[in-house]
């Protein structure tokens, strides 16, 4: 509840010495009621019912000093004792509230150590006040043998009540530090998760880091070259110089295009691995997994950064395919349109459960894929299929100006 307002809090209890003080005036109002309107004219004198509203009154130290409202409980029961007519016995409601106290701030052993001394008082009291009145009290009306059999039923109840008391107390602290517990491995948990989708991520931009290097270097090479012709024929041949000098401007574009997707990703360090296969490769990858591949359209040239996630996005899919449903068929298709290139990867539904072997990775491969579609301006979507396969489509749309097929 810590997202939503609690019901004290709008009646303006924050906190919990308030609450407690609450609680206290509710149980002074409640043995009030509870012992006048029966009868009277009995027990519920106007002492009687100040001492129950004293006991009350304690209540409000219950959680800040427990030890100390317990004690001035016990001694105002004593009083209580004392006061009522011989023989007669009145338990008030804060005994019980303030052993329950206990029971959830204190050990096991203290817990039910108070129980017995709350009800070990509260019975030698009324032993005390019936069976020896010459000294504290009115002449006896109860025998010595009626006192005992009365006092050895009242500590039952009171053993039983107070007991209870300090039980149910104990169980709710329990309850409370395994609700804490839960609520501390989920952090952890979420914070675990967190790093580990973080760490993918990471993993992922470099990856597309080193391939965009690759593929950058290529075009600035390029550039190199072309401009090292030009300035050879800028004065023998300037229509070729000329066109040497549009070949380089197409260049630079290029590669300025592809510098985008890796401003701000770091390259692997001693990693100096060869360019992913693109689209062309897509086939010989179906082939080495078993996957039938289906290309439509007129194929057409796409930027290198596309080309790779093509590559990658169909490479992790037919991975997850292998994981999650081995020995069902995949299928790869390739649409070649006039507003984009869309590649789809669908599996059929595994034969039989499958059981991952890297658990620990499981689900980062869509959040690469996800991250990858995104620094290219793509499309992904992946999800369930009808008939309870999988399926992964990613649409690179056409790029501004490009010139249709």
């Amino acid at each position: 509840m810590t997202d939503s307002v609690r019901p004290w809090d709008a009646l303006g209890l924050t906190s919990p010495f308030r609450r407690d003080c609450a609680l206290a005036a509710l149980v002074a109002l409640l043995s009030a009621t509870v012992l006048w309107f029966p009868d009277p004219t009995v027990t519920a004198t106007g002492f009687v019912l100040t001492l129950l509203a004293a006991q009350a009154i304690a209540l409000c130290l219950r959680r800040v000093r427990p030890l100390v409202c317990i004690a001035l409980v016990l001694v105002l029961q004593t009083v209580l004792s004392a006061v009522v007519p011989t023989g007669q016995e009145v338990r008030g409601a804060a005994v019980a509230i303030a052993v329950y106290t206990c029971g959830t701030l204190l050990t096991v052993r203290r817990s039910f150590a108070l129980a017995a001394a709350a009800a070990g008082t509260e019975i030698a009291g009324y032993v005390l006040f019936s069976a020896v009145p010459a000294t504290f009290g009115p002449a006896p009306v109860m025998q010595p043998s009626a006192v005992v059999a009365r006092a050895a039923g009242q500590l039952l109840v009171a053993l039983a009540a107070y007991g209870g008391a300090a039980l149910i107390g104990q169980n709710v602290a329990m309850r409370r530090r395994y609700a804490e517990l839960v609520e501390l491995r989920a952090a952890e948990a979420a914070r675990a998760q967190a790093a580990r989708v973080e760490s993918a991520l990471a993993a992922e931009r470099t990856r597309m880091a080193r391939e965009l290097h690759d593929v950058t270097a290529h075009h600035l090479t390029s550039v190199i070259v072309q401009a090292a012709l030009v300035e050879r024929l800028v004065e023998r041949d300037p229509a070729a110089a000329r066109t040497g000098a549009i070949t380089v401007r197409e260049e630079g574009r290029k590669a300025l295009s592809n510098l985008r997707f890796i401003v701000g990703a770091l390259r692997e360090d001693g990693t100096n691995g060869a360019p992913a296969a693109g689209l062309a490769g897509i086939a010989e990858l179906a082939s080495g997994q078993g996957a039938s591949l289906t290309v439509t359209g007129e194929p057409r040239d796409v930027p290198p950064a596309a080309d790779m996630a093509f590559y990658r996005v169909a490479q992790e899919a037919l991975s997850n395919a292998r994981d999650h449903a081995p020995g069902a068929p995949v299928t790869i298709t390739i649409r070649h349109r006039r507003d984009g290139t869309t590649l789809l990867v669908r599996n059929d539904p595994p034969a039989v459960v499958a059981t991952p072997t890297n658990g620990d990775r499981r689900g980062f491969g869509l959040i690469g894929m996800r991250e990858r579609a995104t620094l290219i301006g793509a499309t992904l979507t992946a999800g369930p299929t009808a008939d309870g396969g999988w399926q992964v489509e990613l649409t690179v749309p056409r790029a501004e100006g490009e010139p249709p097929p």
